[in-house]
């Protein structure tokens, strides 16, 4: 784990979850079932609720289990617009989603604008990743019924103000979406105190399995199922329940909870140290996000080199020293020719996306590792900088 800086990919699991994990594969009996064997996987199912509805402030029974944050976050949609057009079939429905959504709910709204007849609107964060309630209050037309903001950005890692947000529509009758996935586990969440409707997380984010994850659905709140089948899940999500994983997640979320303060402390401390050591290694690197500290993730750098194209610098860092550092969100790193929407919805162009890597700490990285991660890159910019300019002595990016 030394060399891995791409935790908002994806996360290791931890002990906890492994060993629930390997305890709940040995229970195999469905929890539909109604004999006593089918009582323990019962158990660990409302155990593993319990845990997770602790870690986001939410009810037990407010806490429905998908197969992750991309199905959350399509049923999330989806199920919002057909609850709104079954009570409504003649009325219209306008969705507002911020330009820098994880694609599982930019792609969801633009099916929604293609093949439902939602009207949508796309809403611009400001230069520093932050979508202002200003913004969103501007975007309202009389028929906006559902507006979906995320909580934490994946690749800058800006926090939006969504409680702001969701004060501002409150008594409008709209349904507020978040997608928490990369925030849970970062920083305190409270579900309650955001004032959304629900909330989708996902989690192989927090340290638990992949292939698990979940909705937050305010009580009183009424989606359409996404998948229909049997009666898991209220009645709300249908198929078998994936009884190990979400042992392993209710795992995961006891011990994202147990350590999130300490865990937030030490992350910040190491960002800053990583950001210190870049600054110390390079010159003119360019920091992007929010400067006010309480608007970023506390593990999260995205750090442009310009002139250097941050795919070779990221190849140099794997092949070479061990790193393993990502260009934007994991999900769209096999698209050579793909931008990062992101970064392109807060101004930077072309040139400074293409040289923009993301650096993503966990709690437990060391500071040895971001030492020798800073000199690795100062490394891997004097080899390119060597081969696009052969005849310099000097690297242009020695400090």
């Amino acid at each position: 784990m030394d060399g891995y800086f791409d935790i908002n990919a994806t996360s290791p699991l931890c002990a906890p979850a492994e060993q629930a994990l390997q305890n709940a594969l040995r229970t195999f009996a469905n929890p539909s079932g109604n004999y006593r064997m089918a009582k323990t996987s019962r158990a660990l199912i409302a155990n593993a609720r319990a845990s997770v509805a602790g870690l986001i402030g939410a009810d037990s029974d407010e806490i429905v289990f998908t197969s992750g944050g991309t199905e959350a976050n399509n049923w999330a949609l989806k199920g919002a617009v057909d609850a709104i057009q079954a009570r409504e079939p003649d009325g219209g429905i306008h969705l507002i989603v911020s330009a820098i959504e994880h694609a599982s709910v930019l792609e969801v709204a633009r099916y929604l604008q293609r093949c439902r007849g939602v009207a949508l609107t796309v809403i611009a964060p400001d230069a520093e990743g932050l979508i202002r309630p200003q913004a969103v209050i501007d975007a309202l037309r009389p028929d906006t019924r559902l507006v979906s903001v995320m909580l934490a950005n994946n690749e800058i890692g800006s926090v939006q103000p969504i409680a702001a947000i969701a004060e501002a529509l409150r008594g409008r009758d709209i349904h507020l979406h978040t997608d928490a996935v990369q925030a849970i586990g970062k920083r305190p969440v409270d579900a309650r105190a955001l004032g959304v409707d629900s909330l989708s997380f996902a989690a192989h984010k927090f340290y638990g399995p992949k292939g698990v994850g979940g909705l937050y659905l305010r009580e009183g709140v009424a989606l359409e199922p996404l998948l229909h089948g049997g009666g898991q899940e209220r009645g709300l999500r249908g198929g078998t329940e994936a009884l190990a994983s979400i042992a392993a997640m209710g795992a995961a979320a006891d011990h994202a909870r147990s350590r999130l303060d300490t865990d937030i402390v030490r992350m910040r401390a190491l960002r800053e140290t990583l950001r210190e050591g870049l600054r110390s290694q390079v010159a003119h690197v360019v920091f992007n996000g929010p400067a006010d500290d309480e608007a970023r993730l506390p593990n999260t750098l995205s750090v442009t080199f310009p002139g250097v194209r941050a795919e070779a610098l990221a190849a140099i860092l794997d092949h070479s020293h061990g790193f393993q550092v990502s260009l934007g969100a994991a999900c769209s790193n096999n698209k050579a020719a793909a931008l990062s929407h992101v970064l392109r919805a807060i101004g930077l162009p072309e040139d400074r996306i293409r040289a923009t890597l993301r650096l993503s700490l966990h709690a437990d990285t060391g500071e040895d590792a971001i030492a020798r991660l800073c000199d690795a890159i100062g490394k891997g910019l004097t080899l390119l900088d060597s081969i696009a300019h052969p005849i310099r002595k000097e690297a242009s990016y020695a400090a």
